[in-house]
């Protein structure tokens, strides 16, 4: 029986223990990075997805601010009725355009304004061809003007007609996109004025889905309802462009998109993966197409390391010793444990190197720090990019437009009371959302303070009344938003109970020296002596309630925007309720 040398059993011992691991971990490396990095890609460009459209939502909301501008303009109902009645046509179109053309400029991709009368006659103003009176987008838009100013004067809502071509001006191509409403006449809202349109050109669009990332190829596109290409890059050419059907399921879709690309690029069908995100508003789909070339040549290569690296710990070991054979045992050990914990979550995992630990080895411990450093630092990336898109996802335009509709079908079912209980809360949101953090003068903010102390007297159904005084030399003095609105609410929310009677509250302000003093004072059932006490400690005891939480945070602010000079004071009112009296700089603002 032929025995194996001692010498051939340390190879094999060698290639067993320490190639094969290497081997195994390296290909479960690659496997386990490559499926993080892919869910990685996937969020990120989800999330990117979701920040364009709302810096979408947003860009249009401008434009829509402008288009209101129009068909709410008093003068604009006065010259529509002077046209549909053909009194002073030619000196009430010269005022029109002269209108128009003032706000042509105010928005960098406004390309034309137009305005279309019940009778039929168009006045328009726009930037893509030398004629005067001619508008160029109509001639050649898909709808008649008749199709056109029905499907917009039926309802009171914006529409938005999708990219179609539009002219030639300048040896430039124009594609634009269409904002329209009726022209709305406040004393008479049953009469139809005529329409307002405002043209955008499509590299809004563009400028939108750009991305900063990358310099080749597409990135981002948007498809309409009807499954028609409204936006692709530069590339005008596949505009209007029809790719998929509107009836067909959100997969259907998406599967068209990846047919429609890989028919533009080859490429596109093996490094490249496709996500989809709808606006339900817009009824829009916007496509982001993310390159993985890199990823899948970052992954082949460091397979190809890993391979590599296997072989020369093979030739190493054939040559040296067993001791080398147990200091590459653990080394390897060494790089499994910290595999684990990384495949565990562990990102601040590192792998120590030591003076015993082969250079292959290293080389391996520096690529994975290396590699877990990035990771770290991407999803770090990741979750700041969430929080700014989370951030932005406000579109107070819209709770404004929202709250003008029911505002309108509150008047329209004679509910005054609802009317103004709508239009004190729409002017309390607009103040708060609007540079929240600055600072007014106390007259602004105390015309702010009855707008809200009306709506709970409303909500409360005026179980108690409120004397507000502001004395003259203090009126012009500065005072950050919404300081003293926690304080009002508490004496409100918690200090009148439904057994309260002849229910007061009092807010007096007025000039001390140097300082401002507002008093905040109720005859209710009175604060706690445990949130008295840590009102006047500044709450260095966390707060446990609710109600101590809402004063906690308003405290703080106060030292946040004043420092030691900011004061609060809290005691029991005479005979009964809580007297709040918070002191600030005296500052007056220079006009």
């Amino acid at each position: 029986m032929n025995k194996i040398s001692l010498r051939a059993k340390l190879w094999r011992l060698l290639i067993v223990i320490s190639i094969v691991p290497i081997l195994i971990l390296g290909i479960f490396s690659y496997l386990s990075v490559s499926g993080t990095l892919r869910e990685n890609t996937e969020k990120m460009a989800k999330d990117n997805l979701r920040h364009i459209d709302n810096s979408l939502n947003i860009s249009l909301g401008a434009y829509e601010d402008l288009l209101y501008q129009i068909y709410t303009n008093d003068d604009m109902v006065k010259w529509m009725d002077r046209l549909n009645n053909d009194v002073d046509e030619a000196v009430t179109i010269n005022q029109m355009r002269r209108f128009i053309n003032g706000l042509l400029n105010t928005k960098e991709y406004i390309r034309a304004i137009t305005i279309i009368t019940s009778d039929g006659d168009v006045v328009s103003y726009e930037q893509m061809t030398p004629a005067t009176y001619k508008s160029s987008w109509l001639d050649v838009f898909s709808r008649s003007v008749d199709e056109l100013y029905d499907s917009v004067i039926k309802d009171y809502s914006i529409h938005i007609f999708p990219t179609e071509y539009d002219t030639k001006f300048d040896n430039k191509d124009y594609y634009l996109f269409h904002l329209a409403h009726r022209i709305v006449d406040y004393r008479n809202l049953t009469k139809e004025c005529g329409i307002a349109i405002v043209s955008i050109d499509e590299e809004l669009l563009q400028t939108v889905c750009s991305n900063s990332e990358t310099d080749e190829g597409i990135s981002n596109f948007i498809v309409d309802g009807s499954g028609r290409i409204i936006s692709f890059g530069t590339e005008t050419s596949y505009l209007e462009k029809q790719i998929t059907d509107a009836k067909k399921t959100d997969e259907d879709k998406a599967k068209d998109y990846a047919d429609f690309l890989k028919s533009v690029d080859a490429h596109v069908a093996n490094d490249f993966e496709l996500y989809v995100f709808h606006d339900e508003e817009l009824d829009w789909d916007i496509v982001n197409i993310t390159d993985l070339s890199g990823l899948y040549s970052l992954q082949r290569r460091q397979l190809f390391l890993t391979l590599i690296l296997s072989l020369l710990v093979l030739v190493v070991g054939i040559s040296l010793s067993g001791g080398l054979t147990r200091n590459l045992i653990s080394a390897v050990k060494s790089i499994v444990k910290g595999m684990k914990e990384a495949r565990g979550g562990d990102l601040s995992v590192r792998i120590e190197k030591t003076d015993e630990m082969p250079l292959e080895i290293e080389s391996i411990a520096d690529g994975f720090n290396d590699m877990l450093i990035k990771l770290d630092s991407a999803i770090e990336r990741q979750r700041e990019a969430q929080i700014v898109a989370l951030e932005a996802q406000i579109n107070p335009h819209f709770l404004y437009n929202t709250l003008d509709t029911i505002n309108w079908m509150a008047i329209d079912k004679d509910e005054y009371d609802i009317s103004n209980a709508i239009n004190a809360l729409a002017t309390i949101l607009r103040y708060a959302i609007d540079e929240s953090n600055a600072e007014v003068r106390i007259q602004e903010e105390v015309e702010w303070i009855k707008k809200y102390i009306y709506l709970q007297q409303y909500r409360l159904k005026n179980k108690f009344s409120c004397n507000v005084f502001v004395e003259p030399e203090a009126a012009g003095a500065l005072i950050h938003k919404l300081l003293l609105q926690p304080f009002i609410e508490n004496a409100i929310v918690h200090g009148f109970d439904k057994n309260t009677e002849d229910a007061v509250l009092s807010i007096n302000i007025g000039r001390r020296d140097e300082c401002l003093e507002i008093v905040v004072e109720d005859n209710g059932v009175g604060l706690d002596e445990k949130i008295l006490r840590q009102i006047n400690d500044g709450f260095k005891e966390e707060s446990e309630t609710k109600r101590g939480i809402g004063l906690r945070n308003a405290v703080t602010r106060l030292h946040m925007y004043y420092g030691n000079a900011g004061k609060v004071r809290a005691k029991t009112a005479s005979p009964t309720g809580t007297r709040i009296e918070v002191t600030i700089p005296y500052v007056e603002k220079l006009d």
